[in-house]
């Protein structure tokens, strides 16, 4: 059942709902994902914290990508299965960068990948809902990343990495998304947490030194803090997609939005969740 929001700065929301999010705990050292073919494990120590999750929906307008990180938008995909990786890479792919072409204004946008995730046992191949709060590519790390994928190597005056993310199974979802609002993030929050891609996970017990660390990939992992403000967008569907922020070069905006998957405990009749990420870069020269 939802009820009334109230967050530290004061604004308030007309239903929430309340969720158990993973939060890197302070003493967690040793900060690794592992992604695998068909899953992941990771080292990182979580600190759960129970969490009231606003309905982003009576407040959609609010949400700009510069606002906020992140904006809800109508899009009708020609795509009829898109668990159909050639779908996605021959029709998924064309409509994601003409859709983040046209939201931004960008002078050209590159996809660097996308990742089906299914909340349901049997996961036929794709990744889990990932679980914990993060942001895809930390900030230490994102120049390099710009500048390999600008085509033809050209410098750039700002570019934006973004996910466009979009549930296909019905709604509701089991394990929707969470999103936080950059206006309640600091900019000095998260920490590096390493993204190493393995063709075996390890044995948890048995984890091996990672490889040059300070140059590996990595993602952004974050501690709680009570001023976060929590969104999502109940009951999802294939004709529409939320386009959010991993990283912008212009800092005097939003810049990046965390988020998460969330277990909706509350959910009547809730489905297994399948979703489709995809990320872009969007180049401004």
């Amino acid at each position: 059942m939802g009820r009334i929001v109230k967050f530290m700065d004061g604004v308030t929301a007309d239903a929430g709902i309340p969720a158990t999010l993973n939060y890197v705990a302070p003493w967690s050292q040793r900060n690794r994902l592992y992604v695998g073919p068909a899953g992941h494990m990771t080292t990182t120590q979580y600190a759960p914290q129970t969490v009231l999750i606003a309905d982003g929906r009576p407040h959609r307008d609010d949400f700009t990508l510069d606002r906020s990180g992140f904006t809800l938008l109508e899009h009708e995909s020609t795509v009829t299965d898109f668990g159909d990786a050639a779908q996605l890479d021959g029709v998924y792919v064309n409509e994601a960068v003409d859709l983040v072409s046209k939201v931004t204004g960008a002078d050209a946008v590159v996809e660097i990948g996308w990742v089906i995730r299914r909340a349901a046992e049997d996961r036929r191949g794709a990744q889990p809902p990932a679980p914990d709060v993060h942001v895809d590519v930390h900030p230490g790390r994102a120049d390099d990343r710009f500048n390999a994928a600008s085509p033809g190597g050209r410098p750039f005056r700002r570019a934006i990495m973004t996910s466009l993310w979009r549930a296909f199974s019905p709604p509701p979802q089991d394990w929707p998304l969470a999103i936080l609002d950059y206006r309640s993030v600091a900019d000095a929050e998260g920490q590096p947490n390493l993204l190493l891609f393995v063709d075996t996970l390890p044995d948890p017990g048995n984890v091996p030194d990672a490889p040059d660390p300070d140059t590996s990939p990595a993602g952004s992992i974050f501690t709680y803090r009570p001023e976060h403000r929590w969104w999502y967008f109940p009951s999802m569907h294939a004709g529409e997609a939320l386009l959010f922020k991993l990283h912008d070069t212009d800092h005097s905006v939003a810049w990046r939005a965390p988020h998460t998957a969330f277990h909706d405990a509350g959910a009547s009749g809730a489905h297994p969740r399948e979703s489709v990420e995809l990320r872009t870069i969007a180049f401004f020269y």
